[in-house]
């Protein structure tokens, strides 16, 4: 026996008797992470119906549009219009600039295609994503706070925890924690008073960088209540700022706007 614990007090033995039996049920049970609270399922639910309730969760299609802002050591380095199309489970579409200067990303599922403008008179250039680009949006895509919520949440084998509170912007939050069956971490700040999300972190399983985004200047549209500012952050630097000015809800979607071109073969 460790000669050390023999010389503490029976208080602190016992401490470290409690430690080691949960660190080896951790062990043991390597499933451990995926419990959830009825305190954390409730703070969940109190969030979704601030969002819009039932109108949230069936949404299978968003639509958004406004202007975005790219930064660089804090100072704005790009700015465009952008419209962005989403069609759940794993489809999107993000037009940026107007027309002729629209550079549009596309991504169903693990195929990809970025279509550039053209060259004086030429047709558009398109190009297939890799394999590294299609992967890395899928794991973004299915970290969002948009799919989190809507299908990560909802998922037996996810946990949710609540673990503390935070000031964020002088307004006091519960900070509403969900691990994925993949260990991706997301921290949900849910504003105490409005049950709205304040901002949002996300860890990704085996990494170090966490991504932030803050939300503010909520606006309904089609009875889903959308944040119009979204300012994003990875490791504390601030990367983009979405200014969004409308909002559709499935509003019917064609397939064809998640395809390339009809004429591109």
């Amino acid at each position: 026996m460790n000669a050390s614990i023999m010389l503490l007090s029976p208080s602190i033995r016992s401490l470290h008797l409690v430690l080691t039996v949960a660190v080896a049920f951790l062990v043991l049970n390597p499933k451990g992470y995926s419990q959830t609270t009825p305190a954390a399922k409730q703070l969940l639910e109190s969030m979704i119906k601030a969002l819009g309730g039932n109108q949230f969760l069936e949404v299978k299609e968003i639509r958004t549009s406004g202007r975005f802002f790219t930064f660089r050591r804090d100072e704005v380095a790009t700015s465009d219009i952008y419209v962005d199309y989403v069609k759940f489970p794993d489809m999107e579409r993000t037009e940026f600039g107007r027309e002729r200067e629209r550079t549009i990303q596309i991504n169903h599922g693990e195929e990809g295609w970025i279509i550039a403008p053209p060259k004086e008179k030429d047709d558009p250039d398109l190009r297939e994503q890799t394999p590294a680009e299609t992967e890395n949006f899928l794991t973004n895509f299915k970290t969002s706070f948009d799919y989190v919520v809507r299908f990560v949440a909802q998922n037996p084998n996810s946990s949710l925890l609540i673990t503390g509170t935070e000031l964020v912007d002088f307004k006091r939050a519960d900070i509403l924690e969900i691990r994925d069956p993949e260990k991706n971490l997301m921290r949900i700040y849910v504003d105490r008073e409005t049950r709205l999300p304040l901002k949002v972190q996300t860890r990704l399983a085996g990494e170090s960088t966490v991504r932030e985004e803050v939300y503010a200047n909520w606006h309904t549209f089609d009875g889903v209540m959308t944040p119009l500012m979204i300012v994003r952050y990875n490791n504390g630097i601030k990367t983009m700022e979405i200014r969004a000015s409308a909002a559709e809800y499935n509003s019917g979607l064609a397939e064809s706007l998640f395809a390339p071109p009809a004429d591109s073969n």
